[in-house]
């Protein structure tokens, strides 16, 4: 086993000294390469392209005026073996977005605004149907301004907006917990604990099997008024409290209702997608992600829809009292599952 770790070791160092020494692969970007693959994007003669340095390149679309962007050669890496290969990017959509942005947006709305080579990405904070239906008016006239004035420009091109509510209140045992293993627990501890927080006779609990795809060997607890939605008990890590149990129960309930809101009746695409998320940003979020992409030009009546379903997912979650409150079965701490509504438009 020794000598297994010691060779993956001598393989691995000499992978990380082998790609800081080897030729990119690849072909460096030329005036001509740059002005072939603009031309691509323009057409044959509709485009000026002016070398600035040795890896940047500007780009004048003769059919768009108030468009002059740049083009820049990177190297990057990719495939199983990091090998380093020549790459480019382009700020296009910043400068489109200069252009555009203004015209649908306010300028603390841009502020939430970021541009990453061909994506324009936009996040804002809702609090009502009104906010999410606003923004979502915005977000379709732009599109259809963008698609019809500068059709060539955002080819490739994605929209990326983010629609989300506030977070509400986690419960505190959320953040500091590992998975208990069921081997390690007595059945009256498992038994103690439950019959305390949930009631006796109101669930059942088991030891996960080997042959399951996932929680080998951790317990399994379902309560009686959920049948069908497992969670998972758990040991406590915060200080003081370390080694106590407590459970999963509000986020994987969130991952089960989640998984069973019956998305097909408002939309029957592969791209329509609605999953639990317990960290959303690099942050903690416990709440629902909604998300939709589609090509602009190939459906229609996308962004309006998505807020239909928004609504309707929305009403789905008010039903279960296991994710409005934050110390169920008690009930005395109201909390509300967020959403988050993402839309991808490709152009």
């Amino acid at each position: 086993m020794k000598k297994i770790y010691l060779l993956g070791l001598v393989i691995t160092l000499i992978m990380i000294l082998c790609s800081g020494c080897i030729l990119p692969d690849g072909k460096p970007l030329t005036t001509e390469s740059v002005t072939e693959k603009a031309e691509e994007r323009y057409g044959a003669g509709k485009v000026k392209v002016k070398q600035l340095d040795r890896k940047t390149w500007e780009i004048s679309p003769t059919d768009y005026p108030d468009i002059k962007y740049t083009i820049k050669q990177k190297i990057g890496h990719g495939g199983v073996i990091p090998v380093p290969a020549y790459t480019d990017d382009d700020n296009r959509m910043e400068i489109l977005g200069k252009i555009v942005l203004h015209k649908f947006f306010s300028r603390k709305e841009i502020k939430n605004i970021e541009f990453s080579d061909s994506i324009i990405k936009y996040k804002c904070n809702v609090k009502s149907d009104q906010d999410v239906e606003a923004l979502c008016s915005k977000l379709q006239a732009m599109c259809e301004y963008m698609n019809e004035h500068y059709s060539s420009v955002v080819k490739d091109a994605y929209v990326l907006a983010y629609f989300k509510e506030p977070r509400g209140a986690v419960p505190a045992v959320a953040k500091y917990k590992k998975p208990a293993m069921r081997d390690k627990i007595s059945k009256s501890k498992i038994i103690s604990y439950l019959d305390s927080k949930y009631g006796s006779g109101t669930y059942t609990f088991r030891k996960v099997p080997s042959d399951e795809v996932s929680h080998e060997g951790e317990v399994e607890v379902k309560l009686n008024a959920y049948p069908d939605m497992p969670f998972y008990l758990a040991t406590s890590t915060k200080q003081g409290k370390r080694g106590q149990l407590t459970d999963t129960l509000y986020i994987d309930m969130i991952y089960n209702l989640a998984s069973k809101f019956p998305a097909s009746e408002y939309d029957s695409s592969s791209y329509l997608e609605v999953e639990g998320e317990e960290n959303l940003d690099g942050e903690r979020y416990y709440g629902v992600l909604l998300r939709r992409y589609f090509n602009w030009g190939d459906e229609t009546g996308v962004i309006e829809n998505m807020q239909v379903i928004r609504k309707a997912l929305r009403s789905y979650l008010d039903q279960y009292p296991v994710v409005n409150y934050s110390d169920y079965p008690e009930n005395k701490h109201v909390v509300k599952t967020p959403i988050c509504m993402k839309i991808s438009v490709q152009f």
